[in-house]
């Protein structure tokens, strides 16, 4: 109502229905006279943002492509480079493998520290991006690429530190051989979690473990051949057979893992256990067969070194008594004693010193020709 007229006057309904009045057909002219190329130019700044946008986001994407191919390409370049230095300064295997165990066992500590820098490298490797890896089955679990090519390129080597151990004993072409089965199972494992199908990714595993079966069947002819036959899985001392049961005792439990995990059929789903059971298994696995070769090589190159020096002990002892170098033609001869009321050496006593003589003599020449003929690649001459 209005104030002080008595009468009745209308509610102002502007904000639900159009309005006669002076002041809202003002506005409503005001509203319809907006020139249009206000939204015209918000839709042309719109569209710039946009398109700045997209420019930024594909030089970013050339950025990290360019970046990924160049870390790529120096990575191959590099790895060329210790291959080829590795080849060119080290020696031949097959001389290696018919070298003295002390040669043999060097050889394979070195071998161990390649393992252990490769390893080391591709853990870190894995932090990254780079190496990620989306599975087709099983949620779209992410696979770290760097964790098989880790095991390609380690596994093998730890088969062939077996078969240079064994020594001569073993055929030339396990050192080919033992290293292609690790290759073999572990590309039939990684190709099976790339499988989008179950029952090829039952295929390849089931290849993968009738592989490990068959690589394990010719670990146990290397013990039978290098013990001559003396030894098998489930008996012998030797220190081969130890690091053969390491060697495939710590391997077992991968392919049951592997099944367990997303990789595999799913039955453990949990992220966190995944990881953590990989890298318990792979630090176990090769510390153990690490540190057992290396214990091995410094007990026998101290008991070499005990040897070495009881053997110039004794030779110096001989020389003390005046034993070597008095004969003809450098042969030993017994000590000449003075007459002080000793005991003068009988014909037999002169006898053995010079059969020993000869029998050091023959055992120095014995060892320069092995020495010799290892060294030129022909140690299987040496007998003749």
């Amino acid at each position: 109502p209005s104030f002080g007229s008595g009468t009745p006057r209308a509610l102002h309904p502007c904000p639900q229905s159009p309005c006669k009045r002076g002041g809202c057909r003002e506005r409503e002219r005001d509203q319809e006279q907006q020139p249009a190329s206000s939204s015209t130019s918000q839709a042309a700044m719109s569209n710039e943002t946009a398109v700045a946008d997209f420019d930024k986001l594909l030089q970013q994407e050339a950025f990290d492509q360019g970046t990924k191919v160049a870390q790529i390409f120096s990575g191959i370049f590099f790895a060329g480079l210790a291959l080829w230095l590795t080849t060119a300064n080290g020696g031949s295997l097959s001389f290696v493998q018919r070298a003295a165990l002390e040669k043999r066992l060097t050889v394979c500590c070195f071998i161990n520290m390649y393992v252990a820098m490769f390893s080391t490298f591709f853990n870190i490797f894995q932090l990254t991006n780079v190496d990620d890896a989306i599975l087709p089955t099983n949620g779209g679990f992410t696979l770290d690429l760097a964790r098989p090519i880790e095991w390609v390129l380690t596994c093998p080597l730890m088969q062939l530190s077996l078969v240079l151990m064994g020594g001569a004993k073993l055929p030339d072409y396990r050192r080919y051989l033992m290293p292609s089965f690790s290759i073999s199972i572990l590309s039939c494992g990684t190709t099976a979690a790339f499988m989008p199908i179950v029952g090829l990714k039952v295929l390849m595993f089931v290849v993968g473990v009738t592989l490990f079966v068959t690589m394990a069947s010719f670990n146990r002819l290397q013990i039978i051949e290098y013990s001559n036959g003396a030894e098998g899985l489930t008996t012998g001392d030797s220190e081969f057979r130890k690091a053969t049961l390491l060697l495939l005792s710590t391997w077992a439990p991968f392919p049951t893992w592997f099944a367990l995990s997303p990789e595999g059929f799913g039955v453990i789903d949990n992220v966190l256990v995944i990881q953590v059971g990989w890298a318990f298994l792979n630090i176990v696995s090769k510390f153990v067969f690490i540190f057992y070769i290396q214990r091995i090589k410094d007990l026998y190159c101290n008991r070499l070194k005990t040897k070495r020096e009881l053997t110039g002990s004794s030779s110096g002892t001989k020389k003390m008594y005046g034993i070597s170098g008095g004969g003809m033609n450098g042969s030993m001869s017994p000590p000449e004693f003075e007459m002080g009321g000793q005991m003068m050496m009988s014909s037999t006593d002169v006898q053995a010193y010079e059969m020993a003589d000869k029998d050091a003599k023959r055992e120095k020449l014995n060892a320069v020709v092995i020495e010799t003929m290892s060294f030129l690649g022909m140690a299987q001459n040496t007998d003749r």
